[in-house]
C-alpha cells in the first residue's frame, strides 16, 4: 500500500494530478480540499494516498492531510460506499460539515451531494455517528485566516456531539474564547461552565 507520495507536481486537471517521482509519473485523483492546497506545477509536493487494487486497474486517491484520508477510509467502510463515492462526498462538502451532521445525524448535508442518495446518507449515517471522534478530524487545511472562528467552529462541533444544542454551543463557545484559545481549551472552558 502505498502511504503517500512525495515528488513533484506535473500536471493538475478536473480532479486528477500527476506527481513525478523518481521519473515515473503517479495520476492521483484527488479532493477539491486538495486541489485547491496544491503548490504550482513543478514544485514538490506531498499527497496522502489510498491505493485501489482491482482485476484490471489499480487507482491512486490523494488527500490533502493524514485527517482527510482518515475520514475517507471511515466513509469507504460504509457498505455499497467505493472509493469514488468518497470522493465525490469530501469534495462536495467542507469536511467539518460532513462530521457535523453525521454526528447530530442529519442525513441531508450528505444526500445533496451529488450523486448521493438518500439511502446512501442514512447509511452513512448510521454506520458512521458512533465511530466519528471531533477530535481525530480537526482540520488545519479547513481552518480560515481568522483563527478564532476556526477554533471556536470546531469546538462547537465538539460540543454538539456531546448533546448540546448548537445555538447553545455557539454562545458557549463565544462566552469563554480568549485569543489563542484552541478548540480544545474551548471545550474544556464550556464544559467546566456548564458543571459549574
Amino acid at each position: 500500500m502505498i502511504g503517500f507520495i512525495k515528488g513533484i507536481l506535473r500536471e493538475k486537471d478536473m480532479g486528477n494530478i500527476t506527481v513525478e517521482v523518481g521519473g515515473v509519473g503517479f495520476l492521483i485523483s484527488v479532493t477539491n480540499s486538495c486541489m485547491a492546497n496544491l503548490p504550482n506545477v513543478d514544485e514538490e509536493v506531498k499527497i496522502y494516498t489510498y491505493m485501489q487494487v482491482k482485476e484490471d486497474e489499480l487507482s491512486l486517491f490523494g488527500f490533502v492531510s493524514p485527517e482527510e484520508k482518515k475520514f475517507f477510509m471511515q466513509l469507504i467502510s460504509v457498505s455499497g460506499v467505493g472509493p469514488k463515492t468518497a470522493l465525490q462526498i469530501l469534495s462536495a462538502e467542507r469536511m467539518t460539515a460532513l462530521i457535523t451532521s453525521i454526528i447530530n445525524e442529519d442525513v441531508s448535508v450528505i444526500a445533496n451531494c451529488k450523486g448521493i442518495g438518500k439511502k446512501t446518507a442514512e447509511r452513512i449515517v448510521v454506520e458512521l455517528k458512533d465511530k466519528i471522534k471531533p477530535f481525530d478530524y480537526i482540520l488545519q487545511q479547513e481552518a480560515p485566516v481568522n483563527v478564532k472562528n476556526a477554533s471556536i467552529d470546531d469546538a462547537v462541533v465538539v460540543l454538539t456531539s456531546l448533546g448540546i444544542n448548537k445555538n447553545e454551543a455557539l454562545r458557549l463557545a463565544k462566552q469563554v474564547f480568549v485569543d489563542g484559545d484552541t478548540a480544545e481549551q474551548i471545550v474544556a472552558k464550556a464544559l467546566h461552565n456548564l458543571g459549574g
